[in-house]
């Protein structure tokens, strides 16, 4: 009798050690009696709840509709289903705040209706993607519906009957969750992989089993399919996908998105389990990651690196991130004046109520934009992207070099790539992807065919192009086993800042090194110099570009451009999809091109000799969809070279003023560029600009610890 009566007293124990407190994803009974006891007080937060609210009453006054899905991105059915996850998810939240049993009778009919739906589904009958789902064309678009939905389930679990949440448990969320997991073998490998796709697989499977109670489907959330933790799932997610620098390999535009499920359902983690410190994890890789994310933008928006998108502070994504990492080390109190100054809305949960609380209570600190390197690769040693901020705040630039790995399936092959941004604009531009995102007609949404086939070439970046090819042939699988080599970066003299990377493998049988020195002040200006060293036994043709952003106004040199017919650049590996505008030879050792931007000038002033031809270029060509932008480029062409170093000087200079129609200094101020010494061991340039001149040296060849360059003014 004893006996038994331990054995049930154990078993008590363990359920009550295995009970789930609901809700317990994105909010707390505690935290809905802060909201409650702070309605009132903080007027911006009052406005989020009263948002949600009008949207929870909207989806109440409409009628719910869960159609057979048959739509892309942006067609009815996947905008409705899309929708329905939205409804649910503030009614959820609108029955915690509230305590109004309408609310959750929505989310409970809307259930009864995917209920009725789910078990017939096999997939989605667009096939335009590998991996398909079956509410959605991809299963991506699966995994956001089931965490939106997994908190609206969380806020109304204890609403439900016993037997209606096991029916749902049963019937819907374990085999949509099974499905996710296991549907097919490109399933599993996506649920397994180290990806931002990956991520969302894990969050939702993790949350609707913390919702459902399910420590199964939790487990193999947070360790993987197998539960190992060493061949999927959310840990080995965050010890492999970030830096310890908190960089995302994909870069910032899918760093944005992955951060979405990263820190949904580590707030669900925390709430359910606080015992794994999940936001400690790793030195605390979450808090890294989205301050990193923050760091790489320029005027609020991101940098467009890899397949990207214009999206920036304002982003639902980071409203999140924002919101729930600040709840979890309110010592951030930068993060309170990026949702002041940037974010329209708050989280209508405990994490946004902490935010909007303190931002009223005068809490929040300037957020600091700076100088860094963010190295890539999980223990850092993957290349890296090296950003330059102006020492002075007021001048509003950054420049870029970014060396990083590959980035996966969203990478671009573009090492030794630069960008520039000033006075509020991109300047160099990257170009970003070639997408339309959720318009139907622009092919179904999804990424355009010749997102493949221009926007990842080499030849549409700002590095060098070798015969014509893109690096590593323009094959991922290649690409992936590579990174470039961060050199140097050093910022401690903010009057010139350099950094320098190699590369080895990206074109066959040549060395690539570049070297950036953003030196502030030379003769009244900013330059950027711009070393390109390559090196190769065998004879080759370079071809370095200049995407600019703005109108041409100057090349120091005769050109012809073609004024009733123009031909395409190339016929393959990108070059195909770019117009030839005009052409040039330089009559000169040096050639000086200038356009306009806003109320700047801007010149690249390079190194030429008789094998050097010129050309401008448009993006545009064989797309007679218009799926590309049109997007300008200066090409530097040199032809049979083998060891050949490109030097430029990237010049901000002058003013227009278009309201009272004043001029100044149009015209470039470098007035003498050259290589000085070229060899194995260094580089040595000399540049003037307004009668100032320097000297720079960048050493090759030296031990870490070495200092690699000088520079002198004389």
């Amino acid at each position: 009798m004893k006996k038994s009566l331990l054995i049930l007293s154990l078993f008590l124990m363990m359920g009550v050690l295995n009970a789930r407190e609901h809700p317990s994803l994105m909010i707390t009974k505690s935290g809905v009696e802060q909201i409650k006891k702070g309605l009132g007080r903080y007027p911006a937060f009052d406005a989020t709840i009263a948002d949600a609210r009008s949207k929870a009453d909207l989806a109440l006054s409409s009628p719910i509709v869960v159609p057979v899905p048959k739509d892309g991105g942006g067609g009815p059915t996947h905008e409705k289903h899309k929708d329905n996850y939205y409804s649910m998810y503030y009614c959820g939240i609108m029955y915690q705040i509230t305590g109004e049993k309408k609310y959750a009778i929505f989310v409970e009919k809307m259930l009864d209706e995917y209920l009725k739906l789910y078990p017939t589904l096999g997939y989605h009958p667009v096939k335009m993607s590998s991996n398909p789902g079956r509410l959605f064309w991809q299963t991506l678009n699966d995994y956001v519906w089931l965490v939106h939905t997994s908190v609206a389930y969380d806020c109304i679990y204890d609403f439900l009957p016993a037997a209606k949440r096991s029916e749902f448990n049963t019937k819907l969320f374990k085999p949509m969750a099974q499905f996710l997991m296991d549907g097919s073998d490109v399933n599993n490998k996506v649920f397994n992989r180290m990806h931002n796709h990956g991520t969302w697989a894990c969050a939702a499977v993790g949350m609707i089993g913390y919702a459902m109670e399910d420590e199964e489907l939790v487990q193999k959330a947070l360790m993987g399919s197998d539960g190992s933790g060493k061949h999927g799932g959310y840990i080995q997610q965050l010890n492999e996908l970030f830096s310890p620098d908190g960089y995302f390999t994909e870069g910032a535009y899918y760093q944005r998105y992955a951060i979405w499920p990263f820190v949904i359902f580590a707030q669900a983690i925390n709430n359910n389990e606080p015992e794994r410190n999940i936001f400690k994890y790793r030195d605390a890789i979450l808090k890294k990651a989205v301050n990193t994310l923050m760091q790489m933008t320029y005027n609020g928006y991101f940098f467009t690196l890899n397949d990207a998108l214009q999206k920036g502070f304002s982003a639902q994504e980071l409203v999140f991130a924002n919101n729930i990492l600040y709840a979890a080390d309110n010592s951030q109190k930068h993060l309170l004046s990026i949702s002041r100054d940037y974010q329209s809305f708050f989280l209508p949960t405990d994490a946004g109520f902490a935010v909007a609380r303190d931002i009223a209570l005068g809490q929040a600190k300037q957020f600091v934009l700076k100088s860094q390197l963010l190295r890539d690769g999980s223990d850092g040693t993957q290349g890296g992207l090296a950003i330059f901020r102006s020492p002075n705040p007021s001048e509003n630039t950054t420049f870029l070099m970014k060396a990083t790995s590959h980035g996966l399936s969203h990478g671009h092959f573009d090492k030794l790539t630069i960008s520039y941004y000033d006075d509020g604009y991109p300047v160099l531009v990257d170009y970003g992807s070639s997408r339309f995102l959720n318009i139907v007609v622009k092919y179904n949404g999804g990424y355009t065919p010749l997102n493949d086939k221009y926007s990842m070439s080499t030849i549409a970046h700002n590095t060098v192009t070798v015969d014509g090819k893109s690096h590593y042939g323009g094959d991922i699988r290649v690409s992936s086993n590579y990174a470039p080599v961060i050199y140097c970066y050093d910022i401690s003299d903010p009057s010139i800042q350099v950094s320098s990377a190699y590369e080895l493998n990206a074109s066959p049988g040549v060395k690539m090194q570049r070297t950036n020195a953003v030196i502030e002040n030379i003769g009244g200006e900013r330059v950027i110099l711009d070393i390109f060293k390559l090196t190769s036994d065998k004879e080759h043709t370079y071809d370095l570009p200049f995407f600019y952003n703005g109108d041409m106004i100057s090349l120091s040199t005769p050109y012809t451009k073609a004024t009733n017919q123009m031909s395409t650049f190339g016929e393959e590996n990108g070059y195909q999809y770019l117009w030839k505008e005009a052409w040039a030879k330089p009559n000169d050792s040096k050639v000086c091109f200038t356009w306009l931007k806003g109320k700047r000038f801007y010149s690249v002033t390079s190194v030429t000799d008789s094998k050097s031809d010129l050309f401008f270029v448009r993006s545009g060509a064989n797309d007679p969809e218009y799926y590309l932008r049109t997007d300008p480029a200066f090409i530097i062409r040199q032809n049979s070279a083998g060891n050949y170093t490109f030097l430029s000087a990237l010049e901000t200079h002058g003013k227009y003023d278009l309201i009272v129609e004043k001029t100044e200094n149009a015209v470039s101020s470098v007035k003498s560029l050259e290589i000085l010494e070229d060899n194995d061991s260094y580089t040595l340039v000399q540049i003037e600009v307004n009668g100032e001149k320097a000297k720079f040296r960048i050493s090759y060849n030296l031990n870490s610890s070495a200092k690699k360059w000088t520079y002198i003014k004389y």
